[in-house]
């Protein structure tokens, strides 16, 4: 068999990794390029590199502050706006393994995923769903405040261990956590060429909320890890 058109295999994952720290690491060279831009009817709100990548590592130290180690769970229940990609990169920063889930689940369908994952924190916003569970909530504007603190070290180590959690519909329709490592953003090299032709010079419009995990992925991770804009 010949394949009609051959390319060479992608590099392995490097290792020791930090998914967050990949990342981040292609705007370190341009921290007042514009990272992100979220647009309103009548207002934009813009984050440079700089200050995003401030934020997040802000966060991770926040985490460590709150008495979470490396391969505890963080919940998210967060709406569509930056906390949301902060608090999530802010885990990754320093070894949690965040898990995203929509803002509409109701109070019984998150506290049956909460169940599931059993979370050491929940990061939650006022009026979004909170589940019945034991762990610790911390709101939003802890979670601002934390944007302020030192800057955490980024917690490198094997690309295989667990990076963040994704519920899926599962075969019955009953959602199910799905682990997923940190060398998983790694793989997503592969689409930026052949699919997207997608360059550092390009700025990617993408309407998906941002606790949707392909708005995660596509409208986010991926023109950050080239150092473009979201």
């Amino acid at each position: 068999m010949h394949a009609l058109i051959e390319s060479a295999p992608l590099a392995p994952c490097p290792a020791p990794f930090n998914m967050a720290a990949y990342v981040l690491a292609a705007g370190a060279t341009t921290p007042d390029k514009i990272a992100l831009q979220i647009l309103g009817v009548t207002r934009a709100e813009r984050w440079s590199y700089g200050a995003l990548t401030r934020a997040v590592r802000g966060i991770g130290t926040g985490f460590l502050d709150a008495g979470l180690n490396p391969g505890d769970r963080v919940l998210l229940r967060l709406g569509n706006t930056v906390d949301f990609p902060l608090a999530y990169l802010g885990a990754l920063a320093v070894g949690l393994v965040p898990v995203p889930t929509s803002s509409q689940l109701t109070a019984p369908e998150i506290t049956a995923m909460a169940a599931q994952v059993d979370p050491t924190l929940i990061v939650a916003e006022p009026g979004i769903a909170r589940p019945a569970h034991p762990a610790p909530v911390i709101d939003t504007p802890v979670l601002r405040a934390w944007r302020g603190l030192p800057e955490c070290a980024w917690q490198m180590g094997d690309p295989e261990r667990p990076g963040y959690m994704i519920f899926t519909s599962g075969t019955s329709g009953r959602p199910r956590a799905v682990v997923h490592a940190h060398r998983a953003v790694w793989a997503r090299r592969m689409m930026w060429g052949d699919w997207y032709g997608l360059t550092p010079d390009d700025r990617l419009l993408h309407a998906g909320a941002f606790n949707w995990t392909y708005t995660l992925g596509t409208g986010l991770m991926d023109p950050w890890a080239i150092g473009a804009t979201a």
